[in-house]
């Protein structure tokens, strides 16, 4: 599902233009992916198996994160560097990958300068967690640890 999401292109979006965002970070039982694309779709994946998908569809909340993070993402695009690879985190850090129609980019932040707010990507931390948020509060969901 993570791979799919990198490789997503979306034909309503420009090829410059941000498809989708990825965050990934650890968890004490694995990683966590928080997927949100430029169409409103926003996901969640547990590299322990499972995740929630197509809550976009039914909580207009969900859509409007994930729109708010594009939409945060594209304005941050000078932190991110274009990549050929799409590894998870170290441990301690928080890897954000941003897909457009020609690149994959990816900017890391540690976990604790996101929290403390004290990193440029901070805000798109929180836009990403809001998307985990709604899933919690629409489904009942246990995401993250």
């Amino acid at each position: 599902m993570r791979r799919h999401a990198l490789e997503l292109q979306l034909p309503q979006v420009t090829r410059d233009g941000v498809h989708v965002v990825l965050m990934d970070w650890h968890v004490d039982k694995g990683t966590v992916t928080v997927v949100a694309a430029a169409d409103g779709a926003a996901s969640v994946y547990l590299s322990s198996g499972g995740g929630f998908i197509g809550g976009s569809e039914k909580v207009p909340a969900i859509r409007e994160a994930a729109l708010h993070a594009v939409s945060l993402a594209t304005g941050l695009r000078f932190h991110f560097v274009p990549t050929e690879s799409t590894p998870l985190p170290s441990l301690g850090d928080v890897t954000f990958y941003l897909t457009t129609g020609t690149d994959v980019r990816r900017a890391v932040a540690a976990e604790s300068k996101l929290r403390a707010g004290a990193d440029p990507l901070a805000g798109l931390g929180g836009a990403m967690q809001r998307i985990v948020t709604e899933y919690r509060v629409h489904f009942k969901a246990a995401v993250g640890g």
